[in-house]
């Protein structure tokens, strides 16, 4: 994890907006391998594990199960996200252009389920790019490796899907796989106006809801629909 990438996160549990303060371990070249991120006004702690932020893990996961401590092995509720078709190359140089990433500098952008096998092309295409990929709670075969890591790609798991451990209006732009599993109400809270939404493959469901969203239709074919943040 990206050592200032603390700032545009929020605490899970008391929402407050105060971003989280990351306590270093074990770092290398800014990024947090192993240490922790904790809320200054709540005290939650959330554990940083080989560079993955592990929600699933925090104080506020384990006063919601009721248990004393949380279990790793415990799986999270399951989020759909299929991997997209055609070449990786090809569909991260796609993921880049329709959310407009390599035009301004120092973006933070986030991926969603299914899209882990991209966020390494996708972060070493932007300039001071960090590409924050949600970790499906079932295990990712292509969850970043440790070059990714480097490269600007921050792993997230554990998170709930209808609360964001982000703060409001801090990401430039959001992709994701339909049928979206993520809500729609946090994805407009967490961009920026201007911010960009791209859906793969959206359902019926999916074209209704971002039809009567906060994102103004840019582009749409039967294999994608592109938004801007109104």
């Amino acid at each position: 994890m990206f050592l200032e990438l603390a700032e545009v996160l929020d605490c899970p549990d008391c929402r407050a907006s105060a971003g989280l303060v990351a306590f270093v371990d074990r770092a290398e070249r800014q990024r947090v391998i192993e240490g922790r991120l904790g809320c200054p006004l709540c005290e939650i702690e959330v554990p940083i594990r080989r560079g993955t932020m592990r929600f699933d893990l925090s104080g506020a996961a384990r006063r919601a199960s009721g248990a004393g401590s949380a279990d790793p092995a415990r799986p999270g509720p399951p989020l759909p996200g299929p991997p997209l078709p055609g070449p990786a190359a090809e569909t991260a140089l796609r993921i880049a252009a329709l959310l407009g990433v390599t035009d301004r500098a120092g973006q933070v952008v986030l991926l969603g389920p299914g899209l882990a096998g991209h966020a390494g092309r996708l972060a070493r295409m932007g300039d001071r790019l960090e590409v924050v990929v949600w970790l499906d709670a079932r295990g990712d075969p292509a969850a970043p490796g440790v070059a990714d890591l480097e490269a600007g790609v921050d792993p997230l798991l554990g998170a709930a899907p209808g609360g964001w451990p982000v703060r409001s209006g801090a990401l430039h732009g959001v992709a994701l796989t339909g049928p979206l599993a993520l809500d729609l109400t946090e994805i407009e809270r967490c961009v920026r106006p201007g911010a960009r939404l791209f859906v793969a493959e959206p359902t019926s469901e999916d074209l209704e809801a971002l039809s009567e969203s906060g994102f103004g239709e840019l582009a749409a074919d039967p294999t994608a629909w592109v938004g801007e943040r109104r």
